[in-house]
């Protein structure tokens, strides 16, 4: 009669349990009320999930675990209230993005293996971890200050009940004020025209745990890319591949030349194609022993590197003198 409301109690502390979801295992904490000295577990077929060492009872002195086919007998010293403890590799998650106009939205995407599980707190855990320090770093992950441990980003999601197969929900969304980038870097070459990559670049306004983004404006999808881990109140970059609008055209004229080295005129123009303002982003990098005036670039030992803002349909051309050895 003890072990059938152990059971009993057991099957009603899952829906208080709290869940706390990794990029590739979850750690389930489950209320239980525990008869004096012994407790069977019945786990059934979420016992092939649960990483061997992990299942523990947390608020009583365990002496001792048997383990017989899919269930667990538990001896120890007390009773009462406690707690069920384990590392879960059935479930996992991540995160993703949307930017559509000027809304950031920020999803999960949980993965269930096995049965329906509830979480009445339900904590995502994102970032990007060696796969081998997760376990042993999951064991400190709630002990301490809410806050992001070893490298992951902590996101609190509503209550809710997964079911096995994949869910994917928002859990936060806010407005941003996007600049739209054009980029080129990359050695120095002298081919009439350079390709540009096109980008975003906005402050994040909540913490930003890596993961891909996707871009639509005006409902027309604009392409893909890889946010990087980027705090609150930081420059969130994002690059979308090859602008094929946009055209960085390139003339290089000889100005002098000896048997050591010789002096170029280079001239890149850019025109901008887009009713909206765009900033160019310029970096180059020459051989050994280079000489470059180019006043308002930022000069590098390497190279060079330039901002600048255009407006929508403006053309604006950058000149520099560039002396390489021969």
């Amino acid at each position: 009669m003890r072990k059938r409301l152990a059971l009993l109690a057991l099957g009603l502390s899952a829906l208080a349990q709290e869940v706390a979801v990794y990029p590739g295992f979850a750690e389930v904490k489950e209320p239980v009320d525990l008869p004096p000295a012994a407790w069977v577990y019945l786990a059934g077929e979420k016992l092939g999930h649960i990483l061997p060492g992990s299942l523990r009872l947390l608020g009583v002195e365990e002496t001792e675990r048997v383990f017989q086919g899919s269930a667990v007998l538990f001896r120890y010293r007390g009773e009462g209230k406690a707690t069920l403890r384990y590392l879960y590799t059935g479930l996992s998650g991540e995160v993703f993005y949307t930017l559509d106009g000027t809304t950031l939205t920020a999803w999960a995407r949980l993965k269930l293996e096995g049965e329906a599980l509830r979480a009445e707190r339900l904590t995502l855990f994102a970032g990007e971890v060696r796969a081998k320090v997760l376990p042993q770093a999951a064991l400190r992950a709630l002990e301490g200050t809410p806050g992001s441990p070893f490298g992951l980003f902590r996101y609190e999601l509503p209550p809710r009940t997964l079911f096995p197969g994949t869910t994917e929900l928002p859990f936060l969304r806010q407005a941003v004020e996007p600049e739209r980038l054009l980029r080129y870097q990359g050695p120095f070459r002298t081919q009439g025209v350079l390709p540009l990559e096109r980008g975003l670049r906005f402050l994040a306004p909540f913490p930003l745990a890596p993961g891909p983004l996707e871009v639509v404006e005006e409902g027309r999808f604009l392409g893909q890319a890889l946010l990087p881990a980027t705090p609150e109140g930081g420059v969130a970059e994002a690059w979308l591949g090859q602008d094929l609008r946009a055209r960085l055209v390139r003339e290089v004229a000889l100005l002098s030349q000896t048997e050591k080295e010789a002096t170029y005129r280079v001239e890149t123009r850019l025109e901008n194609p887009y009713p909206y303002p765009v900033r160019l982003l310029l970096a180059e990098t020459f051989p050994p022993g280079f000489r470059l005036d180019f006043p308002g670039a930022v000069l590098l030992p390497e190279g060079y590197r330039l901002e600048a803002v255009l407006d929508p349909m403006e053309a604006r051309s950058f000149r520099y003198r560039l002396t390489l050895p021969r």
